[in-house]
């Protein structure tokens, strides 16, 4: 079977495919700033699945050094790596962009930008290198140039995904690297659940109510994202999620049928 990279994925969605990959018998390394939360992580996976399929290796993916230091713990413990998913994120406080302290800033667009770059630099290098590949890149709120106060440095980062994704998608053609994107809509993780818990009341029921329409859970969105990306052979393939279409469904179902996922995380 395949073995895996995923960066950012000692949480949230990134250990969410980590763990459906590993399902269906890929070897996964997974990477985090903290080494700490990583080795539980790759505990608690070792112990469902087994311990030759997971691995973990640290990694601030804003340092080059370090990407590369996961590319070649990697391909030292499982010969080769077939997929390399771009996962790892931050994103600021809900803040209009002249409220928001200088300091959130460079941290979003270095993890967000300059992060996503080095490990498209990284894994092209050694694909091509290996003569094979994959990779896909995280879109997120703002990647199709939607628009939401509060949210303007991380949207921004994110439409440089889409457009850094379609450009790479040309340079590797007539390479043997494969290159997409994952969409994976609005899901449910520790991050969002904290960033709601700290909002006003006013804005926290407004946000309810979208989420409650909208939103997934991990292992809802983690399957079909990781059945797409093992059936998917060509280039410049986008797996979405909540499609437009799943959209308009939901928001007309929720005329007559309410659904109240937030209260299930307490919110």
């Amino acid at each position: 079977m395949k073995s895996v990279v995923i960066t950012g994925s000692s949480k949230g969605i990134g250990r969410g495919l980590a763990k459906e990959f590993l399902k269906r018998g890929c070897s996964v390394v997974l990477s985090g700033r903290t080494r700490d939360r990583l080795d539980k992580e790759v505990k608690n996976l070792g112990v469902e699945f087994s311990y030759d399929k997971v691995m973990g290796q640290v990694c601030d993916v804003t340092d080059s050094k370090q990407v590369r230091a996961l590319w070649g713990a990697a391909k030292q413990k499982y010969g080769k790596v077939d997929i390399w998913i771009n996962n790892a994120g931050i994103t600021n406080s809900s803040k209009l962009l002249w409220e928001l302290d200088t300091t959130e800033i460079s941290p979003v667009v270095n993890t967000n930008i300059t992060g996503l770059i080095y490990g498209c630099q990284v894994a092209l290098q050694g694909m091509i290198e290996q003569g094979s590949g994959q990779i896909y890149n995280l879109e997120g709120f703002g990647s199709d140039g939607q628009k939401r106060p509060g949210l303007n440095v991380y949207g921004t980062t994110k439409r440089a995904v889409r457009y850094l994704t379609e450009a790479l998608i040309k340079e590797a053609k007539g390479t043997p690297v494969q290159l997409g994107s994952l969409s994976p809509g609005m899901v449910i993780t520790d991050f969002i659940l904290d960033k709601m818990r700290n909002q006003p009341r006013e804005k926290l029921e407004a946000n309810k109510k979208i989420f409650n329409i909208l939103a997934d859970r991990v292992e809802t969105v983690a399957p079909f994202l990781v059945e797409s990306i093992l059936k998917n052979n060509k280039s410049g393939t986008r797996i979405v999620w909540l499609t437009p279409a799943k959209v308009i469904f939901r928001f007309l179902k929720s005329i007559f049928i309410k659904r109240d996922l937030m209260s299930e995380f307490g919110i």
